[in-house]
């Protein structure tokens, strides 16, 4: 029949998925994943190995009635000015330890990555770029919220790329 999908695939198609956002997924997560964990997994990354850099930005000034992602909502700025810092600090930690990689993209998410101050999106963009090899044709993207976007937050996102 014209329009029916062949056997198996509804059922394949409706499976439980991890999210983007997860990594390692959400399966694989447990008590023996830690910091030695992940040393050993970017200690494995060869010389001149392309990778894709996710920063997650866990903050949003509203929740999306569609929200699933791990965020915190506030309207002040103060729960999130020591964000970045922490950021930067963990991008030098993984550099060190994946400074053989080339990356090939990076991706803002979040909740909301728009959340940040546009000083704070350069000084993020800075530490990435001293912590790894961006390839010149590396891929940027952002996700956003149109809502929080203004001049300088747009200005900021458009020279990081």
């Amino acid at each position: 029949m014209v329009g029916m999908a062949p056997q198996g695939i509804t059922k394949r198609l409706s499976a439980s998925l991890p999210r983007y956002t997860s990594y390692p997924t959400a399966p694989h997560f447990h008590t023996g994943v830690g910091a030695s964990a992940f040393r050993s997994w970017l200690g494995r990354v060869r010389q001149g190995e392309e990778i894709s850099l996710y920063v997650h930005v866990p903050f949003c000034d509203r929740l999306c009635w569609f929200c699933a992602c791990h965020t915190k909502m506030t309207r002040r700025y103060e729960p999130v000015a020591a964000f970045p810092e922490a950021l930067k600090q963990e991008v030098a930690t993984v550099g060190e330890l994946a400074k053989s990689a080339r990356v090939r993209a990076l991706h803002f998410g979040g909740g909301s990555p728009t959340i940040l101050k546009p000083e704070d999106v350069i000084a993020l963009n800075g530490a990435l770029r001293g912590a790894f090899d961006f390839l010149t044709d590396a891929e940027i993207s952002v996700e956003l919220d149109p809502n929080d976007m203004d001049e300088g937050r747009l200005d900021a996102f458009a020279a990081i790329a």
